[in-house]
């Protein structure tokens, strides 16, 4: 394909909200890598800015939902969670962070401090 057509074809797709991965497969190419390597290629053989799409969350970890178990401790009326740690450090916490607590709309939502 060229260059040119290359870089208005991966615009039109990026237009209609598809994926690093999901325009590499309605091209054909096998990987990500290929796709970005074609486009650079591409926006240096026209001189025209490479097309602004979507990444791949695979690995990014946005709008991912991890699902803790919420479980009574002791005789109390605490309960606690055990929340993995890599949203927490998605979220900028470290050990010994304050984080806030509330409710919002069904939601429990926690804020690092």
């Amino acid at each position: 394909m060229e260059p040119a057509a290359l870089l208005k074809k991966v615009s039109s797709l990026a237009k209609q909200g598809l994926t690093q991965k999901q325009i590499s497969e309605e091209l054909g190419l096998k990987t990500i890598f290929t796709l970005n390597t074609r486009l650079v290629k591409a926006s240096q053989a026209t001189g025209k800015p490479v097309p602004a799409f979507k990444p791949t969350k695979k690995g990014q970890g946005a709008g991912r939902i991890d699902l803790v178990e919420v479980r009574r401790r002791g005789k109390g009326e605490a309960f606690g969670l055990n929340i993995p740690q890599e949203p927490l450090n998605r979220a900028g916490a470290k050990p010994g962070s304050k984080i806030s607590v509330s409710a919002r709309k069904g939601k429990i939502v926690l804020t690092v401090k």
